[in-house]
């Protein structure tokens, strides 16, 4: 047999089976590789104990291995594809080996075993990288070296992001969680992890919520970095499951005839500015980048995508590439708390994780790692120490955690250690866009200035010419400020053009007759960078950081009291009567609302007065939407002034028409405003002690009044009461329950009632279920919860249909069990014991996890004749409107009516379906 010199990896695996292939035909010209598949699969049935001549196709949970699997072990592409296991190879090969006689007796099998085990091997380790992806992580790794943040010129310019980085944590998010800014709930809450840990995991995809500056950009791009740079050294080559990183904006994501491989392909060429050659094709994108690795898209800006339909848009994609079969891509999305459920397109079976803020002592270190760039290490850990109580007496610790602001608050200092720190956001951003451009103390922006001027029209002959264009320049040069803001409201309000087009209708801005377009577009650029507010990066000039676009947006638009009061109409219009409908907060991202009522408010001046009186007035109704607003603000520290909070805070709780769930939640926030403590706690008490307040609300008062600071023995003893009386109904105690295993020094109180709950035979089924389930969610019970969830579904414990499909339903809701509790929902969904409409059940909670299996699920009921006909055109119908599967269903739809035995009250329900399903 000719030999596979210099070939390595799958290349030399697929050169010797083509070579084995092809000494068959010669040997045996009736022989094909369809023969021995056909073959290999026979034998593989029988080793499985199963009809050696039936088909068992693996999509069906079989073990017959497919043609097109094993054609692309043979193909010739630079890219042959490893079989998943050298079992599947070695069934094909054998049979092939016997057939050119090669393969005679044991010890030539052992032999021939050996030999090509360790080529399949050698293939598996074969993932070293070519010069043109080596170029692309190069290039990558150089992109996110520097900080991402402007720093002052000789404090802490030409940062390295590794010298101050600090690693954050993670928690799941809490189900159907989509915000970061309330503060949680009663209930144990999930431990928080290493945040590094999530890029690990097995998902094809999940979701990283954090508000605003926490540092979902920052770790992206230290992910890029840790997971490149493996590769570069040789130590990923060849790990299984090992991640070539590339990160991608979803703005380049967005558009319907831009697909994910285009926006990958784009990515890299946009790198052109850190390697020789970056760019990857996009041909590269639609297969593995090298053996037994996988592409991991990190995705960010999501929330920066101007509308909700955008960003769904964007989501759909994403998840469509990440279930293709073979998986290629692995995708995790980074983006701030979006609204009106938008990541429900993702379906429930994508985990969401909620990036963590700083604890008190990664504040800490991140100061003195600041620190350190200016002063000895003792020096920079007394200093820190100081500034430590500087942000405590300025109130500004909370905001410190949020890693931008930490940064801000740094430069700050390191400026000028002897003054006061600003009072709030606002004064922060204000004070550090002042410092970088208005006080450097090196000059070095006027120097740059005056050297761009000249640049500019140094080659210009003629005095006129000369005169029109040094005039031109220097009238930018003074509006250089109002045409920052300027610019940043452009791009924030959705306009999306080069600097030079979003500048050209300002009246400061006028190119000279005589200055070419692209030199004064560069004259441009030169001058918004020299102010440090704008960077170069992959994707052009632009604000460092979309929390100071937004700053300097709201600069703009409340740049004179015309315009302010312009404003104040259009966010909070004066109408009486709002309060009588309820009130939606103004569509905005709540960061960039921040900004502007703290503009509105901060001169203390009749628009000032205006705008607190149209809140006072707007929220007087109370309701969800008001609450959601205050707390939004509340966690970015807009300066509502504290006694309108109060005032606002109070009068949602003590309103007796309004909502219970508005009214505890207002009481717990006003438990947390400084110097309102007892106020809280006093109406979470009466809450959970008033008979006639809805049970849920009177023991979630209970559960987070346990968790309010010195109070925790108050709410303790109302959940055990709860528990040990027939005050509440079984499910509401299993809530309770569920909240006291959430109480520090209560964990085990609160399992053990879950336990006994959820184990008692003459149970409600429904209670049983939730209670296994909430103990499934208490951290080290995990598994006591997931063994009970099991048994109710297999039926043993004797629960109903409709108890056994719910119990399915929760155990594919919980943290690292997910694929279990599918699994179940299949075969519940063929379990022909189940009553037809448990088994449509089972299909509907499929598919909110796993589309396609969903899509198999009513393929499998629409085309079942022992279901009621009515499941059976439900199942098509449902199927006819998944993505993908539309003609699917209408062809099954279609048959049913075309069916004369039909039942004309069905064939109704068809045509309706079918009128539906074809628009």
């Amino acid at each position: 047999m000719t030999t596979t010199e210099g070939l390595t990896g799958r290349q030399a695996l697929a050169q010797r089976l083509r070579l084995l292939y092809d000494e068959l035909r010669r040997l045996q010209p009736r022989r094909t590789q369809k023969a021995a598949v056909e073959e290999a699969n026979r034998r593989l049935r029988e080793a499985a104990g199963l009809p050696r001549d039936e088909p068992s196709p693996r999509d069906k949970n079989g073990v017959d291995l497919s043609f097109q699997a094993v054609n692309d072990w043979f193909r010739s592409s630079k890219a042959p594809t490893l079989p998943q296991s050298f079992d599947d190879l070695w069934a094909v090969i054998a049979v092939m080996l016997e057939w050119t006689g090669e393969l005679r007796d044991k010890l030539s099998k052992d032999r021939l075993y050996r030999a090509w085990h360790k080529l399949y091997q050698e293939a598996e380790r074969g993932g070293d990288l070519d010069e043109k992806l080596r170029g692309y992580l190069e290039a990558a790794c150089k992109s996110v070296d520097e900080h991402p943040y402007p720093g002052l010129p000789g404090q802490m310019e030409r940062l390295s992001l590794a010298e101050v980085y600090v690693h954050q944590r993670s928690r799941p998010a809490a189900a159907g969680s989509t915000t970061s800014f309330a503060a949680g709930g009663a209930g144990p809450a999930e431990p928080a992890l290493a945040v590094e840990v999530i890029f690990h995991k097995a998902d094809r995809m999940c979701v990283l919520i954090a508000g605003p500056g926490v540092g979902k950009s920052t770790l992206l791009s230290t992910r890029l970095r840790d997971a490149a740079r493996p590769w570069l050294s040789g130590r990923s080559s060849g790990k299984s499951g090992a991640s070539v990183p590339i990160r991608v904006s979803a703005h380049t994501l967005a558009g319907d005839e831009t697909q994910v491989p285009d926006a990958l392909a784009a990515s890299t060429r946009r790198l052109s500015r850190f390697g020789r050659d970056p760019e990857l094709a996009r041909a590269r994108f639609l297969e593995r980048p090298c053996t037994g690795a996988h592409w991991q898209l990190l995705v960010d800006d999501l929330d920066e995508l101007p509308n909700a339909d955008e960003r769904r848009a964007v989501l759909q994609k994403l998840d469509n590439a990440v279930k293709q079969d073979p998986p290629i891509y692995r995708c995790v999305v980074a983006t701030r708390p979006l609204t009106e459920n938008e990541l429900d397109v993702l379906g429930s079976a994508v985990p969401h994780y909620e990036l963590q803020p700083f604890t008190t002592d990664d504040l800490h270190t991140y100061i003195e790692r600041c620190f350190r760039r200016r002063w000895s290490r003792p020096e920079a850990a007394r200093r820190s120490g100081h500034f430590a109580s500087a942000l405590y007496e300025a109130s500004l610790v909370e905001l410190a955690r949020t890693p931008l602001m930490a940064f801000l608050l740094c430069q700050l200092y390191l400026a000028h250690p002897e003054r006061p720190l600003p009072d709030g956001r606002t004064g922060v951003f204000e004070a550090f866009s002042r410092l970088l451009y208005g006080t450097n103390p090196r000059k070095r922006i006027r120097d740059s200035h005056r050297e761009a001027i000249q640049h500019l029209i140094e080659d210009l002959q003629g005095f006129r010419a000369h005169q029109e264009a040094h005039d031109a320049a220097r009238h930018v040069c003074e509006a250089l400020p109002e045409l920052i803001d300027s610019l940043a409201h452009q791009w924030l309000t959705g306009h999306q053009t080069s600097v030079a087009e979003a500048l050209a209708s300002h009246e400061a801005v006028r190119r000279p007759s005589k200055v070419h377009e692209k030199r004064w577009t560069a004259f441009l650029e030169d001058l918004l960078r020299h102010t440090g507010l704008l960077v170069h990066s992959a994707d052009g000039l632009g604000f460092p950081h979309q929390t100071l676009l937004e700053y300097h947006a709201a600069c703009h638009a409340t740049r004179n009291e015309e315009v302010r009061a312009e404003l104040l109409d259009a966010l909070l219009p004066p109408q009486p009567s709002a309060h009588e409908d309820g009130w939606t907060a103004p569509d905005l991202e709540p960061s960039y609302l921040g900004f502007l009522l703290d503009a509105l408010l901060a001169p203390h001046d009749q628009i000032a007065v205006k705008t607190l009186q149209r809140l006072d007035d707007l929220t007087a109704g109370g309701g969800i939407e008001t609450l959601s607003f205050l707390l939004q603000q509340e966690w970015l520290r807009t300066a509502l002034p504290s006694q309108s909070r109060v005032l606002w805070l109070t009068r949602m709780a003590d309103e007796t028409d309004s909502d219970d769930h508005v009214r505890v939640e207002a009481a717990w926030a006003l438990a947390r405003v400084p110097g309102f403590t007892q106020e809280g706690v006093d109406r979470l008490e009466r809450f959970a002690d008033t008979e006639t307040l809805d049970s849920w609300h009177r023991v979630k008062a209970a559960g987070v009044l346990a968790g309010v600071a010195g109070f925790e023995q108050a709410g303790v003893r109302r959940l055990e009461r709860f528990l040990n009386s027939t005050i509440l109904d079984d499910i509401h105690r299993v809530t309770a329950a569920w909240a006291l295993a959430g109480v520090e020094r209560y964990e085990q109180a609160g399992v053990n009632h879950l336990t006994r709950m959820a184990d008692e035979a003459d149970s409600d089924d429904h209670v049983r279920v939730e209670a296994a389930w909430a103990l499934a969610r208490v951290p080290g019970f995990t598994q006591e919860g997931v063994d009970r969830l099991e048994r109710f579904v297999g039926g043993s414990t004797g629960l109903d249909g409709v108890h056994r499909v719910r119990a399915a339903w929760a155990l594919a809701r919980v943290r690292g069990f997910e694929q279990a509790g599918v699994d179940q929902l299949k075969g519940l969904v063929h379990n022909a014991t189940l009553d037809d409409s448990r088994r449509m059940d089972a299909a509907v909670f499929l598919a909110s996890f796993d589309t396609n299996a969903g899509a198999d699920a009513y393929t499998c009921l629409a085309d079942d004749t022992t279901l009621h006909y009515i499941y059976r055109i439900a199942a098509a119908e449902a199927l006819a409107g998944i993505e993908g599967y539309k003609q699917t269903g209408v062809a099954r739809l279609e048959r049913f009516a075309r069916d004369p035995t039909l039942h004309h009250r069905y064939r109704m329900i068809v045509d309706s379906a079918l009128l539906v399903s074809r628009r």
